[in-house]
C-alpha cells in the first residue's frame, strides 16, 4: 500500500511541475486525478480500482475542467498567445525564409508583406503550423 500511495503523490507531483511548464492541461488533469487516487489508495488495496478511480478522473477533469479554464484565459493556449506580439527580428524575414526568437525558442517565419530587414519591429500576425507569419510594425 506504501508503494501505491507514494506513486500517486510523485506522480501528481511531477504532472503539476511539468503542467507550469507547458500549459496545456492535460497534466494539471493528470496531477488532480493523481490525488484523488492517492485518498482511494488509503479506503483500498486494490490497484486496479485505483486506477479507476484516477482514469475517471483524468476524463472528467480534461474534458470539464479545460473548457472552463480555456474560457477565463480568453481562448488562448500555447502558441495562440504569440498572436499579436511585437518583437525585433534578429535576422532578415522575407516571404521565403527568416527565423526568429521568442521566449528562448526559435522559430521558422515569414513576412506577408515583402521583406523585412534585420533588427526590425515585426508583429506576429498568425501562426501557420510551425511557422509564424508577420509583417513589419508601423512605427
Amino acid at each position: 500500500m506504501e508503494n501505491q500511495t507514494l506513486f500517486w503523490i510523485i506522480l501528481s507531483i511531477v504532472s503539476f511541475v511539468i503542467e507550469l511548464m507547458t500549459p496545456t492541461f492535460f497534466f494539471l488533469s493528470i496531477a488532480f486525478a493523481g490525488i484523488f487516487a492517492w485518498l482511494i489508495s488509503f479506503l483500498t488495496e486494490f490497484l486496479l480500482i485505483q486506477i479507476i478511480v484516477f482514469i475517471i478522473f483524468f476524463i472528467s477533469f480534461f474534458y470539464f475542467l479545460k473548457p472552463i479554464l480555456y474560457k477565463k484565459r480568453k481562448g488562448k493556449f500555447n502558441t495562440e498567445i504569440l498572436i499579436g506580439k511585437v518583437i525585433y527580428s534578429k535576422e532578415e524575414i522575407s516571404d521565403q525564409k527568416g527565423q526568429l526568437v521568442i521566449y528562448g525558442s526559435t522559430w521558422q517565419a515569414r513576412c506577408e508583406d515583402g521583406t523585412i530587414e534585420k533588427d526590425s519591429k515585426v508583429k506576429i500576425i498568425r501562426i501557420d503550423g510551425n511557422k509564424l507569419i508577420v509583417i513589419k510594425e508601423k512605427i
